[in-house]
């Protein structure tokens, strides 16, 4: 049993340590670009724009209009977009916005994969 958990586990690393690039991103991204702009000069579309987006606070994208859900989740954890936080609220953004004090996410689209959630915030980092 314990040399199935210690390959389990080497596994599981392996998977999650596996090297991710910002050009894996952008074609991961494609499927995000019906809704989102990730250049600072980009067209305005249904979701905001996510040039800067590492590091910024949540609901701060002038212009666009947040869901109630989103801005209350922004207001009750004072969410700052790190890796870490993209990462997850990409995996399922209504649960994320849930877990922080908000509600239901205009977003309906998951990225489910690991590895595709690294490389979207890799490609993201370049803008």
């Amino acid at each position: 049993m314990s040399k199935t958990l210690t390959l389990t586990l080497a596994t599981s690393l392996a998977i999650f340590a596996s090297p991710v690039s910002s050009a894996d991103g952008e074609q991961v991204f494609k499927i995000c670009q019906s809704c989102h702009s990730a250049k600072a000069d980009g067209e305005k579309k249904f979701g905001p724009n996510l040039s800067g987006i590492i590091g910024r606070n949540c609901g701060a994208v002038e212009g666009y209009e947040y869901s109630e859900g989103y801005l209350k989740a922004c207001k009750s954890s004072n969410i700052k977009w790190t890796e870490p936080e993209i990462h997850t609220y990409l995996d399922n953004p209504t649960k994320y916005l849930k877990s922080k004090g908000g509600g239901r996410s205009k977003m309906s689209f998951m990225l489910k994969k690991e590895d595709e959630r690294r490389a979207v915030i890799e490609y993201l980092k370049t803008f």
